[in-house]
């Protein structure tokens, strides 16, 4: 330390330049050693934020189909099973038929949840087929109202639908019941992260909202109100058109 004599003739202590950069160099090392951790924190927070919300939805589908003769929900447009009605829904294009436009009182899973939030993940960085560098929504929440893509009015990528349509925007199409899931509930999707669907490329870093253990796995909600981060098989938009199979790895 350098010492500096003030006008009452005591001595000051002060650092000297070389002390000074040597502890923002030491401040430095340990804010570069520090931010990694926080950052691998903050994402395992909200994996399992996530991991809570899915499971919620698991437990209200439960609950909806034991009030509902056995049934699952019917609504209109991918999105509407849950959550909210965001103040400009996107509705370019395909995502007409989302159901970003469908008032809460209309999605049928807010009524056994009661918080429509529980369909709004953390995470959630957008629809790559509407990527916001082209004018879609930042966010799937954002744009539709729900973070969550449930399986809905017909079979794709080796997933047996399980809510039905009630026809504003494709056929009609009833739902399934809870027994069919029962067959082998285990390893039957309900729902994922909005990018699940094969058509959403896995090099699409837009896709990526959980990067879990070096992996992008998607977090997938199966029938026995299980959650896990699942890594779909590579070629799963090849698979778009194969028949569901109960005793594949899902259905």
């Amino acid at each position: 330390m350098k010492e500096t004599k003030i006008s009452s003739g005591s001595v000051q202590q002060g650092f000297t330049l070389i002390e000074l950069l040597v502890v923002i160099a030491i401040i430095a090392i340990l804010a570069a050693m520090l931010l990694p951790a926080l950052a691998k924190a903050k994402a395992a927070a909200l994996r399992s934020q996530c991991v809570s919300n899915q499971h919620q939805i698991g437990l209200g589908l439960q609950m909806y189909v034991s009030d509902f003769n056995d049934l699952f929900p019917v609504h209109d447009g991918w999105a509407a099973d849950g959550g909210q009605r965001p103040a400009t829904p996107y509705t370019t294009g395909a995502a007409a038929f989302y159901g970003g436009q469908e008032w809460p009182t209309n999605r049928p899973l807010n009524r056994a949840i009661g918080n429509p939030n529980v369909f709004h993940c953390p995470a959630d960085k957008g629809d790559p087929l509407n990527p916001s560098s082209s004018g879609g929504p930042a966010t799937c929440w954002d744009g539709w109202g729900n973070s969550y893509l449930i399986a809905w009015q017909a079979n794709d990528f080796r997933v047996q639908y399980v809510t039905g349509s009630g026809g504003r925007y494709v056929a009609p199409s009833p739902p399934i019941r809870a027994s069919v899931v029962a067959k082998k509930p285990s390893n039957k999707i309900i729902q994922g992260d909005w990018c699940w669907h094969g058509n959403r490329s896995v090099n699409n870093q837009q896709a990526v909202w959980h990067n879990n253990k070096g992996n992008r796995n998607d977090a997938v909600l199966f029938g026995d109100a299980h959650v896990e981060f699942f890594k779909f098989p590579d070629d799963l938009l090849a698979n778009e058109a194969v028949a569901p199979d109960p005793n594949y790895i899902f259905w």
